[in-house]
């Protein structure tokens, strides 16, 4: 995954649109974002057909509409370490 950048997506639900905006002006539709605590409401539909990998921990997972969990990858902490090591760029926006 040399090409890509992994994102990590941690803010409070008050800066979620902010994050969401921030996000989509730096990600491109091949790198890989990780959606934390909050920020995992801010996960839509259009998020999601622009970007394919989308994460979330499966503590988290509770946060997902029923709509979105097909299309949302959760992982547990374990798979969330091998994912960071895969990723030479990573970028936490809070």
């Amino acid at each position: 995954m040399k090409e890509a950048t992994l994102f990590l997506i941690q803010a409070p639900y008050l800066h979620i649109e902010k994050i969401c905006k921030d996000l989509t002006q730096m990600a491109q539709a091949n790198d890989h974002i990780v959606m934390m605590s909050d920020a995992v409401l801010g996960i839509n539909h259009m998020i999601i057909e622009t970007y394919p990998n989308i994460y979330c921990l499966e503590s988290d997972s509770a946060l997902l509409s029923d709509d979105l969990k097909t299309h949302v990858k959760c992982i547990d902490y374990a798979q969330f370490a091998q994912l960071v090591l895969q990723f030479n760029r990573c970028i936490s926006l809070k």
